[in-house]
């Protein structure tokens, strides 16, 4: 029979562990003082208007151009995430360009979509 089935493996030594020299706390970070010079201009940003709910999330097939779009105006500061900035637009374009019978069917439409959701 072979020796290298004879022979038992040899065991792994482990070595000690290994702790750091010194340890980072938020609080040793120098505190920035804060600028108050642009206080005449005043800045609007999106506050959501309906509390944030966790919901599922799903995905939507966009082109990239769309998406940078998207990332773009979140960047600029218009809203949080890319899902309240969809939110914004939708609703905008629902308040200010769909006509009464039109804003009607949508609502028809979302009512169904939630029954859809609550019977599953």
């Amino acid at each position: 029979m072979s020796d290298l089935l004879r022979k038992k493996p040899k065991k792994i030594e482990r070595s000690p562990t290994v702790t750091p020299k010194t340890t980072f706390s938020v609080n040793d970070l120098p505190q920035q003082p804060v600028k108050q010079e642009k206080e005449e201009v005043v800045e609007k940003k999106f506050s959501p208007a309906k509390p944030a709910v966790a919901e599922k999330t799903t995905t939507v097939r966009v082109s990239v151009a769309m998406k940078n779009k998207l990332n773009a105006l979140v960047t600029m500061g218009i809203a949080d995430t890319v899902d309240q900035l969809t939110d914004v637009l939708i609703d905008e374009y629902v308040t200010n360009i769909l006509s009464k019978d039109e804003k009607k069917q949508l609502e028809i439409i979302l009512d169904l979509y939630k029954s859809r959701l609550n019977n599953k």
